[in-house]
């Protein structure tokens, strides 16, 4: 699935309000100053370099977006799992995270986080989490965390095996968990390298 070719986010409409009224007002001062030509030119100028910038972003975003999907889709999800919901919506997401525009300190963009459920009673094993890796292609990118990586219940009730890497300039990380009694579940996201 390819992200749609232009997308334009909070941020870059923001700035190029901001821009347009700063630049409004200069034009309206020189204006009243009788320098009505630098004004003109002032304005023009502003427009365009706006639009480009717009334009611009909006191609650059898309493709780093679709870039990070066609990585993503190298994930080998295990036999029987299915894509789940996040957050209440369905299928690939991208997003900004939280309540913050996307391009934040805390929300880079884009990121994506998909989530699979697995069958009923499927046991899953330290052994499995290193057979996705290694099927996706990723041995030596992504490593398991072993302080986090615990798929027998001892006092807890939630077990997971964690691993995080680069893959290509993107910060992943990919998660094998359950809740007693429950599905398993498997998690992966995908940020701009920080």
């Amino acid at each position: 699935m390819e992200y749609p070719a232009f997308t334009v986010n909070f941020p870059v409409i923001l700035v190029s309000v901001m821009v347009t009224v700063l630049v409004g007002v200069i034009a309206l001062v020189l204006n009243s100053l009788k320098k009505r030509r630098t004004a003109l030119i002032l304005s023009s100028a502003t427009v365009l370099l706006i639009a480009a910038f717009v334009v611009a972003s909006g191609f650059l975003e898309a493709a780093r977006t679709n870039e990070m999907l066609r990585e993503a889709d190298d994930l080998a999800v295990p036999e029987g799992f299915k894509l789940g919901n996040v957050q209440g919506r369905s299928g690939r997401i991208v997003q900004a995270t939280a309540f913050l525009p996307c391009g934040a300190v805390t929300a880079p963009c884009p990121s994506l986080h998909r989530q699979w459920s697995g069958p009923e009673g499927q046991g899953m094993t330290r052994a499995d989490v290193e057979r996705i890796i290694r099927d996706s292609g990723w041995q030596g990118k992504l490593v398991i965390n072993e302080e986090n990586c615990e798929l027998q219940y001892t006092n807890s009730s939630w077990i997971t095996c964690e691993a995080r890497g680069k893959l290509k300039d993107f910060d992943a990380q990919m998660r094998l968990s359950q809740i007693r009694g429950d599905a398993w579940w498997l998690s992966f996201m995908l940020d701009p390298e920080r």
